[in-house]
């Protein structure tokens, strides 16, 4: 069996604990398959991820910071929500496909649903309000 690789790609993603977790589930899991992080400088994004996206073996990467938007040209296929939100966090490579998604969104509206679950009384009596600072791809995916 060849062992399939997934990365994060970003800025900064040294210090990202995704491949310390990732491996920890390949483990458990017997999967054959690795993880790990690729940093890549702004004025080399393109240059870089063309690279990256020829890797052999290659099943899938999370995006980052600054990313999750310039990723999408490069794609074959993106998802109805990543569409709407104009990021994409998370690909798939598939066949001859290049597949985009987003799965910020989620995250956060399923931390808006324990919330809800966790504390309603406190919810029916006060108004929360919530602020996004910023407009890059996580903010575009948490105003989604």
């Amino acid at each position: 069996m060849t062992l399939k690789k997934a990365y994060v790609v970003g800025t900064n993603v040294s210090a990202s604990l995704s491949p310390t977790i990732f491996q920890y589930w390949f483990k458990k899991y017997n999967l054959d398959a690795e993880y790990g992080y690729i940093e890549i400088k702004e004025e080399n994004f393109e240059e870089e991820i063309k690279s990256i996206l020829k890797k052999d073996n290659l099943c899938g990467l999370n995006v980052t910071i600054p990313f999750k938007e310039r990723i999408i040209s490069y794609l074959t296929k993106i998802d109805e929500h990543a569409t709407e939100i104009g990021a994409v966090n998370c690909v798939t490579i598939n066949d001859n496909f290049i597949e985009g998604t987003n799965t910020d969104w989620i995250g956060f509206e399923n931390s808006l649903d324990y919330f809800e679950d966790n504390r309603y009384d406190e919810i029916k009596t006060k108004r929360d309000i919530a602020i996004v600072i910023g407009f890059g791809g996580a903010a575009k995916a948490i105003i989604y």
